[in-house]
């Protein structure tokens, strides 16, 4: 039963995705600036960067990253829709049929992962087609793999937020402060190597990290075993822990007064 109820709510979240257009284009407009202005603004950088062992243009190194970016932006905000269907009536009528509400939680960050995943090919495909190498093309299921693996745990944080809100004041305030600092406290636009080492450490307990320097890895064709291994390890307890909680959050406060 539960399968099918939690079918239910991906279902109807990505035929709401199909129908916004214009939401596909603007979820766009940042990632595609970062990589197409901001990878030349610091192509100077390049030097900084082969002094640690990365050989390639900066904008290579900083493609993974704006990946990464864009999933997640596109996940952590994706619990905008709860709040939509909190206040028009939707999550109402949801939670008076059987469905469970850990389904409803479920289905919609399935498919807020799957959302995230499309719009990283897309941000993937812009950086292939203005020249950023890539040895194995067939990498890219895998790198989408991870990218939904990753939004996962986003999307759970976004929906727990979104369900446990008072207001949607409340939600943007959170998830505004989560999402940037989390990005830049990363080694997405420069290497940890490079960062104060009190910074390094911090950025050593955010999964945004890990996920960055395994998409790195893949996308230049140099994967080593033990950081991969790492790297998903981390990427699945975030994810699982993630998942967990916002099932339990978002069937404890979801019915409560928006």
């Amino acid at each position: 039963m539960i399968f099918s109820d939690t079918y239910a709510i991906f279902w109807r979240e990505m035929k709401r995705y199909r129908k916004s257009k214009s939401g596909v284009i603007i979820r766009l407009i940042q990632p595609a600036v970062w990589i197409l202005v901001m990878g030349n603004i610091f192509a100077g950088t390049q030097p900084l960067i082969e002094s640690v062992g990365f050989d390639g243009e900066y904008i290579e190194f900083m493609a993974p990253g704006v990946i990464i970016l864009t999933a997640i932006f596109t996940s952590i905000f994706g619990g905008v829709n709860t709040l939509w269907d909190r206040r028009y009536g939707f999550m109402n009528k949801a939670l008076t049929s059987p469905i469970s509400r850990s389904s409803i939680a479920l289905g919609k960050m399935l498919a807020i992962s799957m959302i995230a995943a499309f719009q990283a090919s897309l941000i993937l495909g812009i950086a292939l087609a203005i020249g950023v190498s890539m040895p194995h093309l067939w990498m890219i299921g895998p790198i989408m793999a991870i990218v939904i693996l990753f939004s996962i745990g986003f999307s759970g944080i976004s929906v727990m937020l979104a369900a446990a809100a008072k207001s949607q004041e409340t939600f943007w305030g959170v998830i505004n402060f989560l999402g940037m600092p989390l990005f830049l406290l990363s080694p997405a636009l420069f290497p940890l190597a490079l960062m104060p080492d009190w910074l390094a450490s911090i950025a050593a307990f955010n999964p945004v990290t890990y996920t960055v320097v395994l998409v790195r890895e893949m996308m230049s064709g140099f994967v080593e075993g033990w950081s991969a291994i790492l790297s998903v390890s981390v990427l699945v307890v975030f994810s699982l822990a993630m998942l967990g909680l916002a099932s339990y959050v978002f069937t404890r406060d979801v019915n409560k007064p928006f």
